[in-house]
């Protein structure tokens, strides 16, 4: 098992943002500011006590930072809490947690369970991340794919299209071939 705020720290550090360990009435959470975001991330042993506890953790938080979070300004649209449990949650549970990210007052929202390893992570905190690298796509042969993917039209009329003839031409070959 990870340690949820000692990870989730690492991976936002790596985004040049200020991450810091803080102490509040309910526990221990992870504050944390970058460029255009800033919010709160609390772990929790399992769902259940996720479930239970995030409507008050999250009230005692913008209670406690209240002041920083009117200092952040324009950024404060941007404020998230985050809730996440390792132990993985049941149908009902991660119905809940979906509920929990579709509430929109006060705060965004990131609640997530089955967190196991440094990919679920990084997925669930995806949101406060910078945009990663596009993917490396191959290149396609896109005649080859045009053939592949026309097979309802006489292949006379494709070599047709593919050729580069005139509009005219290919209309005539399709008329031709119906």
């Amino acid at each position: 098992m990870i340690d949820l705020l000692k990870e989730s720290q690492r991976l936002l550090s790596e985004t040049d943002g200020a991450t810091a360990l803080v102490e509040t009435s309910r526990g221990k959470a992870l504050a944390f500011e970058g460029v255009t975001v800033l919010g709160f991330i609390v772990a929790y042993d399992d769902p259940a006590q996720l479930l239970d506890r995030w409507g008050t953790d999250a009230r005692v938080l913008i209670n406690d930072y209240q002041l920083a979070l009117r200092r952040a300004e324009r950024k404060a649209w941007n404020t998230y809490t985050v809730f996440l449990s390792c132990a993985a949650a049941n149908p009902g549970e991660q119905v809940a947690l979906s509920a929990i990210e579709e509430d929109l007052i006060g705060m965004r929202k990131i609640a997530r369970a089955g967190i196991i390893d440094l990919e679920t992570l990084r997925a669930a905190l995806l949101p406060l991340l910078p945009i990663q690298n596009a993917p490396r796509l191959e290149t396609i042969d896109m005649p080859e794919e045009i053939r592949a993917r026309t097979t309802e039209l006489p292949s006379r009329v494709v070599e047709a299209f593919l050729s580069g003839a005139q509009d005219a031409i290919v209309v005539q070959v399709l008329e031709e071939e119906s």
